[in-house]
C-alpha cells in the first residue's frame, strides 16, 4: 500500500519508535496468550489424569479381600480372577456386546433370572442399566469355598458422562462368582446360586424328595418332588394358616413359604401320580443359620373326603411331612 499524503508519510516518521513499540507490544502480548493457553491445557491435563488415578484408586480400596458377612479373606488368586471377569462383564455391558456379556453367566442364572432367553436378559437387564457409560465399586459380601458373593454399586462413569451419580441414582447388586471345571462365571440381579441337595422321606405312602434349592438375595425356592402311592388324592398343603409349610434351621428359627402364592392344583396330588412343584421361602441371604429340614405340617390324605366337610378345621385325616437337607 503507497500513502500518497505526505502529511501522513511526515507522522508516521517521526513516530516510527512509537508504532515499533505498539507492534512489538501486540506481538508479545499473543505470545504470551498463547504460552497462557497451552499451561491451562496441560493443567487441565494433570487434573483430568489426577482425577482418574483417584477413582482408579477408590475402585481398588473397594475391591476388598474381606467378605463383610462371613469375616473370611478371599484368596488372592480368586480375588483376582474375579476382579477380572466382573470387569469383563461391566465392559461388555457398557460396549452393549450382549452375546459376550451372557456369555459371563452361569446356566442356572440364565435359566432363573432371564428364562434362559438372551433379548430378555439385554432388554430387562443391559438396557435399563447401562444407558450411560457406566463405573463400579466392588466389596467382597461373602466368602465360600466355591463361591463369592460381591456388592456391587454401579454408578455413571464420571469421565465418560462429565457427570457425578448420587447415592440415589447408582444401582446396588451383588453378584456372586461360582467356579466350576476351572471357570468362573457369574449370577448377577440378586441371584446367588443353585445346590443340589437330593434328599427324600416317606410317610403313610407319600414320598417327598427334595431336588435342589436356589438361592437369591431376598428369598430361597426349592425344587421338590411329590410322589403320592396312596389310593386317594393327597393335598400337601390346606393353606389354613400362612406358616404350615416351612423351613427349619440350624438355630431352631422357622422359615415360612409364601404358601398363599401357590395355587392349590399344585398341591394337589392324585393317586399314584408324581409332581414337581417350585416353593418360596422367605430366607434372606446370610451364612447365620443352615437350613436342616423341610416341613409340611398339613397334609391332608384324603382331598375328596377333606373336600365334603363343611367345617375344614374339624377334619382330622392329616399328617406331616419332615424330610431333611
Amino acid at each position: 500500500m503507497i500513502i500518497k499524503n505526505s502529511n501522513i508519510r511526515r507522522s508516521i516518521f517521526e513516530n516510527r519508535y512509537v508504532i515499533f513499540v505498539i507492534i512489538f507490544a501486540i506481538i508479545l502480548a499473543l505470545y504470551l496468550i498463547r504460552l497462557l493457553n497451552a499451561n491451562a491445557k496441560e493443567k487441565l491435563s494433570v487434573k483430568n489424569s489426577e482425577t482418574q488415578n483417584t477413582i482408579v484408586e477408590t475402585q481398588r480400596r473397594d475391591t476388598s479381600s474381606q467378605a463383610v458377612i462371613t469375616q473370611t479373606e478371599v484368596a488372592e488368586s480368586v480375588q483376582q480372577v474375579n476382579t477380572k471377569v466382573i470387569e469383563s462383564f461391566i465392559t461388555y455391558c457398557n460396549q452393549k456386546e450382549i452375546e459376550k456379556a451372557y456369555a459371563l453367566l452361569t446356566d442356572e442364572c440364565k435359566e432363573k433370572v432371564f428364562y434362559s432367553n438372551i433379548q430378555y436378559f439385554k432388554q430387562n437387564y443391559v438396557d435399563k442399566i447401562f444407558t450411560r457409560q457406566k463405573t463400579y465399586e466392588m466389596q467382597a459380601w461373602v466368602n465360600y469355598y466355591a463361591s463369592q458373593t460381591y456388592k456391587i454399586k454401579i454408578m455413571d462413569d464420571m469421565l465418560s458422562t462429565g457427570k457425578v451419580s448420587t447415592s440415589q441414582e447408582s444401582i446396588e447388586d451383588y453378584y456372586t462368582l461360582v467356579t466350576k471345571e476351572n471357570e468362573t462365571k457369574l449370577n448377577i440381579n440378586g441371584y446367588i446360586g443353585r445346590q443340589q441337595i437330593n434328599k427324600e422321606a416317606n410317610n403313610n405312602g407319600i414320598q417327598v424328595k427334595i431336588l435342589c434349592k436356589d438361592e437369591y438375595k431376598e428369598y430361597e425356592t426349592y425344587d421338590i418332588e411329590i410322589k403320592n402311592t396312596t389310593t386317594n388324592t393327597i393335598l400337601m398343603d390346606t393353606q389354613e394358616k400362612a406358616s404350615s409349610i416351612y423351613l427349619v434351621s440350624s438355630n431352631e428359627k422357622n422359615y415360612s413359604a409364601f404358601s398363599h402364592e401357590i395355587d392349590r392344583t399344585e398341591l394337589t396330588i392324585e393317586s399314584n401320580q408324581t409332581k414337581t412343584i417350585t416353593i418360596l421361602f422367605n430366607k434372606l441371604y446370610s451364612n447365620q443359620a443352615i437350613m436342616r429340614k423341610v416341613v409340611f405340617s398339613d397334609v391332608i390324605m384324603n382331598y375328596e373326603e377333606y373336600s365334603r366337610v363343611e367345617d375344614k378345621k374339624q377334619y382330622t385325616n392329616r399328617t406331616t411331612m419332615h424330610i431333611e437337607l
